[in-house]
């Protein structure tokens, strides 16, 4: 089990951007995401991983928007194995100058139709494109935002 969080802001035009991450091996786009600790809920992994691995902190929703499963290479153990990944919004509040994984990941703010294009699962795709009405809803939902 994983958490990730699909990261957006608003420019001051009112755009939606998307944070995507380059990936450590295979250097395609994703999303901030790690496997679950104990110690944090699924919200506050999405949002640990995002600042991990991308150097931003926000408001993370307090509901999953959705899940995938995914395969993933364990180059210790030399196999792969299937991952459940469930996936929180994070509004962007603040981006950092320095933090932990900055230099060994790339970091790019793209349109939901590029991300939905760089984004190789079906699941993040179609929330990519379908975010403007997710935060559409959420504003209008009692107790479901961040």
């Amino acid at each position: 089990m994983e958490a990730g969080a699909l990261a957006y802001r608003l420019t001051k035009n009112g755009e939606v951007r998307i944070l995507l991450v380059s990936k450590k091996r295979s250097k395609q786009w994703g999303i901030p995401k790690g496997r679950l600790t104990p110690d944090l809920t699924y919200g506050q992994t999405a949002a640990k991983e995002t600042y991990e691995e991308a150097g931003v902190r926000g408001r993370i929703s307090t509901h999953s928007v959705g899940s995938f499963r995914s395969m993933k290479r364990l180059p210790q153990q030399g196999r792969e194995c299937v991952i459940e990944v469930w996936v929180y919004l994070l509004e962007v509040t603040e981006r950092l100058a320095d933090w932990p994984e900055k230099g060994r990941r790339d970091v790019r703010w793209v349109s939901c139709k590029e991300a939905a294009r760089q984004l190789r699962e079906p699941k993040l795709s179609d929330l990519c494109l379908r975010l403007k009405q997710e935060l559409k809803a959420l504003s209008r939902a009692p107790g479901k935002g961040g």
